[in-house]
């Protein structure tokens, strides 16, 4: 997909997509925290971002593999041991990074109403755990329903300053999660080795009795330039 000079000038991380898709979506996350009980990942400002396209109000993810989502690598506070001051002494083996992926394209349960499904895992890493830990898998993953956040402080509010003509933005999207099945952790060091180690540090599995999802969100759409349909 592409998009002209002064929409991409404006218009942060457009995506390529379908050209059946009459719309570019481009959801870019402000804040926000993924928790399982004491395990706990903050999301900064640009950590997270979905794009793809709107056809007939479902979401069509970009064919890069993606599904959609672009998550950057987040510290885990804490640790591999969840202590800062003892994973510090630990040096480079007790830093934890975060990474939150989709294993599928989301669902736009209601687009106007900022009402969203997400499949996820969590790409783990830590050099004791190697390149292939994850919790959530593409036949188990985290499935996440979003839905705004209600109350005064939580208003989306229409952007204008500095928008191209043609392009929406939102701001001010608060959407939250809660309750949700979070499975065990997979493939920590060789053959699973440290398993048990991550479950423990991120109580894994978790039912859904103390997990959510919360995120501060600017949303941008606009027309696909490359559309092909009438």
């Amino acid at each position: 997909m592409t998009t002209s000079k002064a929409t991409k000038s404006h218009f942060p991380g457009f995506v390529a997509s379908s050209p059946t898709a009459q719309h570019c979506l481009t959801v870019l996350i402000r804040g926000g925290e993924f928790r399982s009980a004491n395990f706990v990942v903050p999301i900064s400002d640009g950590g997270l971002k979905i794009s793809g396209g709107v056809e007939n109000g479902t979401f069509v993810a970009p064919s890069d593999g993606s599904h959609g989502i672009y998550g950057k690598s987040l510290a885990v506070p804490g640790g591999v041991t969840g202590v800062g001051a003892v994973s510090r002494a630990l040096g480079s083996m007790g830093n934890v990074t975060a990474q939150v992926q989709a294993v599928k394209p989301l669902l736009l349960n209601d687009l106007l109403a900022f009402d969203l499904t997400l499949f996820l895992r969590i790409h783990v890493q830590n050099p004791l755990v190697g390149g292939e830990c994850y919790i959530g898998t593409p036949s188990e993953p985290l499935t996440v329903r979003m839905q705004r956040i209600e109350g005064d402080d939580h208003i989306p509010k229409l952007t204008r300053d500095g928008i191209p003509s043609g392009v929406i933005a939102i701001g001010n999207i608060n959407v939250a999660a809660s309750n949700f099945k979070v499975p065990a952790v997979t493939g920590a060091g060789p053959m699973g080795a440290f398993n048990t180690v991550v479950n423990v540090r991120a109580s894994l599995p978790n039912s859904g009795v103390s997990t959510s999802l919360s995120i501060r969100a600017d949303a941008y759409m606009a027309q696909n330039p490359d559309y092909s349909g009438d």
